[in-house]
Formats: C-alpha cells, structure tokens, sequence
C-alpha cells in the first residue's frame, strides 16, 4: 500500500515537472491526483480535503521565491501539506535502562513488516540495542520476510512459526529477550481491520 502512494504521488508530480506551462486546470488535476492517491491508502477523507485545500490554495496565489520556478515551488507545497499529515520530526523520547516496547498496528497491507525492518535497521545505526518480535500469524511468510530483512541488520528476530496465538508469542517473546541489554524492542503484528472483531480484541490481550 505504502509503495502505491509512492508511485501515484510521483506520477502526479511528474505531470507538474513535465507540463509546458502551470494553470489553474493542471493545479486542481494535482489535487485530484493527490486526493486519490490518499483515499486509496485510507487516510481520513476530512484530511485528505484539508491537505488538497491547502495545496490548491497555495500554488494558486503563493509567488516563488526568487530562484525557485513555479513547477518546484508546487512541489515544495505538496511536500510541505504531506510533511503536516505525517508529522514533523522529533526525537525519540526512551526511557534509559528499560526495554522500550513499540507495537505495529494497521491495516492488511500497510508496509507494517517493512517499516519493522527498516526502523530496527534505522535505530541500530543511532545506536540502539533492538530486538523484534514477530507476531503476524495470518499472512503467510510474514515471518520469514521479518527475519529475513532483519539479518541484513544483526536484529534478533523471535517469532514461532507454529503458533497462531499471537499474545502469547508476544508474552514469550518478551521473555526472550527480558535478560538481553535491549533498549528498543519492536512487535511487529498482524493487520486489521475495523470489521475484524476478533483481531481487534486480540490488542487488549
């Protein structure tokens, strides 16, 4: 999912970088473009509204600054609206001498085992001592594409392959790693949806 908004959102912006020239028609195409790549990737429809509003507004009546032509200056203004939705950055706030927990939830589909991987990888680079625990039992290989991507890190990965109880590999994998210097343990899960009662009770657990 994640890498389709990728590549809608790109191929909007290349219709701004490639165009002759920057009118009201293209502008509001944009958004459009913009406004489908979102919904697709189910973000709220109020902040999909608001984003493109701003867009619009924006490339509408914003003057480029002096060495910045119109086409960059719009994608500024996108990238600066998407930067709002996503948050800006900040540090991460860890407690020092505890295991950090941070627990994945989302939809099927939602990069939740890539974004594991890549922030293990991330937080091993700032130093950080990370283990994860792999506890989507649902989708088949989800496991072994963890571990895999995570060796290329030296991350620990617990998981167990038989096991569809994914609390209770969560509560032993917890246990794992209770005795290992870990400042950041990671717990990757299965995705749900609202309809999914069933999985959305097992967040309690």
């Amino acid at each position: 999912m994640l890498d389709g908004l990728k590549t809608s959102l790109g191929d909007a912006i290349k219709k701004i970088v490639k165009s002759s020239g920057i009118d009201e028609e293209l502008i509001k195409e944009l958004s459009k473009d913009v406004q489908r790549a979102l919904l697709q990737s189910d973000v709220n429809v109020r902040l999909v509204l608001e984003i493109t509003k701003h867009l619009e507004e924006r490339a509408l009546n914003e003057t480029p600054p002096p060495g910045l032509s119109r086409k960059d200056h719009i994608v500024k203004i996108l990238y600066d609206e998407l930067s709002n939705l996503l948050g800006n950055e900040s540090e991460f706030d860890f407690k020092p001498g505890k295991q950090n927990k941070i627990i994945l939830l989302g939809i099927q589909g939602s990069g939740k085992t890539t974004v594991a991987s890549k922030l293990a990888k991330f937080l091993t680079r700032q130093g950080y001592k990370v283990g994860v625990i792999g506890a989507d039992t649902y989708r088949p290989g989800a496991l072994v594409q963890l571990k895999t991507m995570c060796e290329k890190s030296n991350v620990e990965v617990y998981g167990e392959e038989n096991n569809k109880d994914s609390p209770s590999i969560v509560q032993s994998g917890l246990k794992h790693f209770e005795d290992q210097p870990l400042d950041v343990i990671l717990i990757d899960t299965a995705g749900r949806h609202k309809e999914e009662q069933d999985l959305l009770e097992e967040m309690d657990r």
